[in-house]
């Protein structure tokens, strides 16, 4: 799938739950990170370090870029000039439908309610700031030694099939995760480390795009 379809994508997976932002820390092999709520399924105790987790929240800054409406298409607009019902409006094309509208939806943590994160110009979804939930906020809220990660954050929505809802978020690594990076599943675009919702762990999840 080419950088500039992807880009395209709508914001999918923030209608079900949600660069620079959110105290996002990389480690030692780099990437990004943030949370929800209480840390109990978060074991602390000095776990190995992931590439993604959010070290501390802090506030979203700057404007998404311009959006990329095509007239051909239609739908609620066609620039973005025509999304004028919240903060930051662009006219995106998604894929495969019509031009859509689409907000900043946070600009700190305290904007998404209780128990949320606030992601800043998250790539993925054409670099809007969204709302995520989770089990934490911050590494802080896992316990000593604990790791506050995200989960499905930054898979792009054209292949979030077969992905829980309740998989997409900030949570706590666990003693019993089966990896600890997306690199540890194989090729990015085939595989990612994702918080699984039903096992409360990380395991390594085989993606299925959308050409």
């Amino acid at each position: 799938m080419s950088s500039e379809v992807r880009r395209a994508l709508v914001v999918v997976v923030a209608a079900f739950v949600g660069a620079g932002c959110g105290g996002e820390t990389k480690g030692p092999s780099a990437s990004a990170g943030g949370g929800g709520a209480g840390g109990e399924e978060g074991t602390g105790g000095g776990l190995p370090e992931p590439q993604q987790h959010r070290a501390a929240a802090t506030t979203c800054t700057g404007e998404p870029p311009a959006g990329n409406p095509i007239p051909e298409s239609g739908g609620e607009c066609l620039a973005d000039a025509d999304c004028l019902d919240g903060t930051h409006g662009r006219c995106i094309w998604p894929f495969g439908g019509g031009n859509v509208c689409r907000y900043d939806e946070c600009f700190s943590d305290a904007d998404c309610g209780g128990a949320s994160v606030c992601a800043c110009r998250v790539e993925e979804t054409f670099a809007l700031n969204l709302c995520f939930h989770g089990n934490c906020i911050v590494d802080a809220d896992c316990g000593p030694g604990g790791w506050c990660s995200p989960s499905a954050v930054h898979v792009y929505p054209s292949c979030m099939e077969g992905i829980s809802p309740g998989s997409v978020g900030y949570f706590c690594r666990t003693e019993g995760d089966e990896c600890l990076n997306d690199s540890d599943c194989g090729a990015s675009d085939v595989a990612a480390c994702l918080f699984d919702v039903d096992q409360l762990r990380w395991i390594c999840r085989d993606l299925s795009c959308v050409d």
